[in-house]
């Protein structure tokens, strides 16, 4: 049965399996914010009581039914490689036709006391971006301006074909924090880049949606120097900072972490995804 959800109406689809008046088995989902015609798999749990009597399969078989009902094109489902049951639910997945798993996002969580171990390792090439000239400036110590000078430099490096389109700042400068989000500079005075930091209030932690320079690995790490510098100052050495660059556009920057973050994370994950067309055997 589906369970009723007044506020999202159609979006969400939230299912109920039952074994006679026990619910044993819970689907959440809701229409995918980032994907036209798709909705996004959020939850999907049996009792371990009820476990492979075929419940989960069931959900699956009712969510695409109705969503095929609804119009939708396509499922979808990330989840992290640290899930429980993380086997079952991949091979769950491929038993119902879903696409092979790939790489989604990396995710790190970081005290932020612990900068400068973190940091240790790269000071000669924040050294030498400061050498060059390069600057990174936090929005609030720069004109009342700033907004529109960075959506004009996005604008310009746009036409230029030299900024991809997930950098473009505008969706994230009115929810960013401008305390420790960082405006970049080339040692002429140019402005250059950004590095958007935000405060998630239900988490009690902050986060950066998005960094981009065209100057080099070097100035984007001097950036994250200085924002980290600016958050210890606002939040205390205890304030924890969330990464998530997806693999598709920050590739680098994922494997950067990887490699040498990952000891000093609070904690780490990586997210994968799937997808299968609605109606698909």
């Amino acid at each position: 049965s589906q369970l009723a959800d007044p506020e999202r109406g159609a979006d969400g689809c939230n299912l109920v399996a039952w074994i006679e008046d026990v619910p044993a088995g819970l689907l959440l989902s809701r229409r995918s914010p980032d994907r036209f015609g798709a909705q996004e798999l959020l939850s999907l749990m049996v009792t371990p009581l009820f476990r492979r009597q075929g419940l989960a399969t069931a959900l699956l078989g009712e969510l695409e039914i109705a969503m095929a009902a609804a119009g939708r094109t396509h499922l979808l489902a990330t989840w992290s490689d640290r899930l429980p049951q993380l086997e079952g639910f991949r091979a769950l997945l491929a038993h119902q036709g879903w696409d092979a798993p790939e790489p989604a996002r990396l995710r790190m969580s970081f005290n932020v006391g612990e900068r400068k171990a973190a940091l240790r390792a790269f000071q000669p090439l924040i050294a030498s971006a400061r050498r060059l000239g390069l600057t990174a400036h936090p929005l609030t110590a720069l004109p009342g301006t700033t907004r529109g000078l960075i959506l004009a430099a996005a604008a310009s490096f746009a036409r230029a074909g030299v900024m991809p389109t997930w950098a473009n700042p505008a969706p994230w400068l009115d929810h960013c924090d401008p305390g420790i989000s960082q405006v970049l500079h080339d040692e002429t005075g140019k402005l250059c880049g950004w590095l958007l930091g935000e405060y998630q209030p239900a988490f009690t932690r902050w986060s950066i949606p998005l960094g981009w320079c065209g100057t080099g690995a070097g100035h984007m790490l001097l950036a994250m120097d200085q924002l980290l510098s600016d958050l210890e100052r606002k939040g205390g050495t205890a304030s924890t900072l969330i990464l998530q660059p997806s693999h598709r556009n920050g590739h680098r920057v994922s494997t950067l972490l990887d490699r040498h973050f990952r000891p000093y994370a609070l904690w780490a994950d990586h997210l994968v995804k799937s997808s299968k067309s609605v109606g698909q055997a």
